[in-house]
């Protein structure tokens, strides 16, 4: 049995990116960009005004005050989208909307509050700085400079960047597609009636909802039978069309347990077999070629703790993204909970904020196969290995997972 941070470091040496693929823009969300983003423009591609308002000449501004009123004539509207030919010339101004390009001539724009109007007068209180409310040509981007690095994540703001940038594909690190087999014979159909003995395929659909969060692609192998030809040639299938192949149930000591055996027989190389996690201990990893291959306990509350803490990171390594725990900060008990060493403990608990301290919550039993515990969940606390029973007042990092 090996420690949580052992594991992973086994994981990430085996871990590597799959290349670069071409996504439509939209489609690039929460991707790692595979390429420096260059702008192909410059932005603004000509001077703007920052505000409502009317172009003027700041000369013609100088000397004016509240004791002395200026007067300009207006000449007309500019909206945005407009371009006017006109030069402006001193004692005349243009009204003038945001975003609509500054006329010839005109060097500063005044904030529409700022002034009155008098028939077709413009009537100026005070002197207006040259450039005032202006946004300049190439102020944000030129052409040729770099706009958005590589491997940054693309987030929701960068989409307009690139957007306004005139991109409508990028290259981002190809995702993996994960190959799923949920094995036991006890597993029915999500829709079936439930017989003794029997329970729904719950697993299947936390997994690939799992995985499609991360933007993975997913291939589901379905229920296989406790028979280990039949789950033999699955796993066969899964490594050869998939990156990373994951089977739920299987992985233990049990007299139905094959995983570990087929692996074996096929020559996969396993890593480890057995990690100093709570829940989750029954993990197996091992690499097949350039293939990934995790199985995971099939206990729901084990499944996805394993996933998140194994699988997980290693899906985003694969597309890219860095991965670190920045996320973890300290939560003060408000229960006691009960647990044994050994093992270093993922508690699921309600998370809440009072007077800028958090505070975690019990929300259910932490068996493993209770997921109603989970959904009541919106953050886990983390127990090290050397911990046991923990008492109320008690201090530990915590972090939100699936938060509501």
């Amino acid at each position: 049995m090996i420690n949580i941070d052992n594991a992973l470091n086994m994981i990430y040496k085996e871990t590597k990116k799959l290349g670069i693929e071409n996504k439509d823009l939209l489609c690039s969300i929460n991707r790692v960009l595979a390429e420096d983003i260059y702008s192909k423009d410059n932005l603004p591609p000509f001077d703007k005004s920052s505000k409502d308002g009317y172009a003027i000449k700041s000369n013609d501004t100088y000397s004016c005050s509240k004791e002395n009123i200026c007067e300009l004539k207006i000449k007309g509207v500019i909206k945005a989208g407009d371009f006017i030919k006109d030069t402006l010339k001193n004692g005349e101004a243009y009204k003038i909307m945001t975003g609509a390009p500054i006329p010839k001539g005109a060097d500063a724009v005044i904030k529409i509050e700022d002034v009155q109007i008098k028939e077709d007068k413009l009537l100026v209180f005070e002197q207006i700085d040259e450039n005032n409310n202006i946004i300049k040509f190439g102020e944000e981007i030129k052409i040729g400079d770099l706009a958005i690095k590589k491997d940054s994540v693309i987030r929701p703001v960068e989409i307009g960047a690139l957007a306004s940038l005139g991109y409508s594909n990028v290259g981002v690190y190809k995702a993996p597609t994960v190959a799923l087999i949920i094995t036991g014979d006890e597993l029915v159909d999500i829709t079936s009636t439930i017989e003794m003995g029997q329970i729904r395929n719950s697993n299947e659909y936390s997994l690939k909802a799992l995985v499609k969060s991360l933007n993975a692609e997913v291939l589901s192998l379905g229920i296989v039978s406790d028979d280990k030809e039949t789950l033999k040639e699955k796993i066969k299938y899964g490594l050869e069309k998939a990156d990373i192949v994951i089977s739920s149930g299987g992985a233990s000591v049990g007299d139905y347990d094959f995983v570990k055996d087929i692996l074996k027989e096929i020559g996969a190389d396993i890593k480890f077999s057995s990690v100093a996690i709570k829940p989750g201990k029954p993990v197996t990893f091992a690499t097949f070629k350039e293939k990934l291959f995790f199985a995971l306990p099939g206990n729901p509350s084990s499944l996805i703790t394993t996933f998140e803490k194994l699988v997980k990171p290693t899906i985003e390594k694969i597309m890219g993204k860095e991965i670190s725990n920045s996320e973890e900060f300290p939560v003060v008990l408000k229960d006691d909970f009960q647990e044994e060493v050994g093992r270093e403990k993922y508690v699921y608990v309600e998370i809440k904020k009072t007077n800028g301290i958090y505070y975690a919550y019990k929300v259910g039993s932490q068996c493993s196969n209770h997921l109603m515990t989970m959904s009541r969940a919106n953050g886990i606390i983390i127990i090290p290995k050397e911990f046991g029973n923990v008492k109320a007042g008690e201090v530990f990092n915590g972090k939100f997972i699936f938060r509501k």
